[in-house]
């Protein structure tokens, strides 16, 4: 009998995609506009933490089934090696590659991920922490959950509004990856799915309280962006880190949960991945044809990326590893 998946969630992970790709072409202006603000360091900053409760969901119903952690992990890493593979002329310098300097550059690269791919090693690195704390009592995850969350996001506010004493500590904390890593980002939300999974808090929660609960938090993060743009918080810095996102991302993902929609069909979620992992090939092929960042150029990303994403999908039939 085949698998009955959830459409809706689904439907959830491809819009979540396309809210990355509006993000890195800056719909709207990005953050220099006050809607584009809104959008890409608010609204949009709901995707990978909302991907990774999604991942932390599944993984506990995959270790609670009895299948190989073991066998998830290294379906991850073949992913991210193969499309890390994909991306290294983006990032490896052949001219280097004899020199100390160039092996140890490459090295940091395959440890942090290139671009979008820390998601990968973020959700591999958060998927090991569950393994190991999985049989931790709910609370003491809660608690944990909390710590390393917030962790992030003192030093996500701390790089755009304070300067740290240190001058070593200072240039470290300006690095994505110094918060937006396993640790802080990864682990926390992918526990949070995990906790979903094991209190089957989707058949504990009344729809009305769901959506009272997710209109919470979109006035919350609208309201967190609104906030840092009025402060003039610098526009070249990110915000991967919003308080508000610990309220809106669980009820984000609880609402497909909810409204649940049988389908035998996985296309929708490959799409979702994707589109995900091919689009900033064709965000630098605009870049070099002279494109700017912005309308025009999320909509024509966007079509590329759903255009090409059926053959990745039929070639993914053959090599797994590639979705």
């Amino acid at each position: 009998m085949p698998k009955v998946l959830n459409a809706n969630l689904d439907a959830l992970k491809v819009l979540l995609a396309v809210m990355v790709v509006l993000l890195h072409c800056k719909l709207l202006g990005g953050n220099y506009t006050w809607a584009g603000y809104l959008l890409c360091n608010g609204l949009f900053r709901v995707a990978v933490p909302t991907f990774f409760i999604i991942n932390g969901y599944y993984l506990y119903q995959s270790l609670s089934g009895g299948h190989s952690f073991a066998q998830w992990f290294k379906r991850c890493l073949l992913i991210y090696l193969f499309w890390m593979l994909v991306y290294s002329p983006q990032y490896v310098d052949p001219a280097t590659l004899l020199s100390l300097g160039g092996v140890l550059g490459l090295l940091k690269k395959l440890l942090i991920g290139y671009f979008h791919l820390w998601y990968l090693l973020g959700m591999l690195g958060g998927g090991v922490m569950l393994l190991v704390l999985r049989n931790w009592r709910s609370s003491a995850l809660i608690g944990l959950v909390l710590v390393t969350f917030l962790s992030g996001l003192c030093l996500q506010y701390a790089r755009v509004y304070y300067e740290l004493p240190n001058v070593f500590l200072q240039h470290f904390n300006q690095n994505d990856y110094t918060a937006r890593n396993f640790l802080f980002m990864g682990f926390p939300f992918m526990a949070i799915g995990f906790l979903c999974a094991r209190h089957r808090l989707e058949q504990r929660i009344s729809r009305r309280s769901l959506w009272c609960w997710l209109i919470l938090g979109l006035g919350a993060i609208l309201a967190e962006a609104g906030l840092n743009f009025a402060l003039r918080a610098d526009v070249e810095q990110n915000f991967d880190f919003l308080a508000s996102l610990l309220v809106l991302t669980p009820a984000l993902f609880l609402l497909p949960m909810v409204y649940v929609r049988g389908s035998e069909s996985n296309f929708a979620a490959k799409l979702s991945s994707a589109v995900y992992y091919v689009h900033p090939w064709f965000i630098f092929a605009a870049l070099s044809l002279g494109l700017a960042y912005g309308n025009l150029m999320a909509g024509l990303v966007l079509v590329l990326a759903f255009g090409v994403a059926p053959l990745l999908i039929l070639a993914s039939r053959r090599v797994r590893f590639i979705l």
